[in-house]
């Protein structure tokens, strides 16, 4: 039991480095991941802070990987352009945007004092 359960572990683990191999948008936000999180050290940013931009980052990752997921399952459903398939993936991609978009103004909101 214990050894299935640290399996899936290591399975989510493997996903995530597949999907930055894979996904460029996912390496952007690692890239945005790291320089956040150097400012935030640099700035020497609150506790409060640091759990609101930890939750911004995590909540934009895992969308991000949930977007990736469904991208793939939809090629693999069909290989030839529908609308649908179109849609579904417009949706997911929507998702990221508006998850990403409050994460930078929220990310704005913290640091504009230390910058200004």
């Amino acid at each position: 039991m214990m050894r299935t359960f640290l399996k899936s572990f290591l399975y989510a683990w493997n996903g995530i480095v597949m999907a930055l191999r894979e996904q460029r948008n996912l390496r952007i936000h690692f890239a945005a991941t790291v320089l956040v999180i150097v400012a935030g050290l640099y700035f020497s940013i609150t506790a409060t802070e640091w759990c609101i931009l930890l939750l911004c980052i995590a909540l934009v990752i895992s969308i991000e990987l949930i977007n990736s997921s469904i991208e793939d399952l939809v090629n693999l459903v069909t290989a030839e352009w529908k609308p649908q398939a179109g849609k579904i993936k417009d949706i997911a991609a929507g998702a990221v945007l508006v998850v990403a978009v409050i994460a930078l103004i929220i990310g704005i909101i913290i640091f504009y004092p230390y910058i200004t």
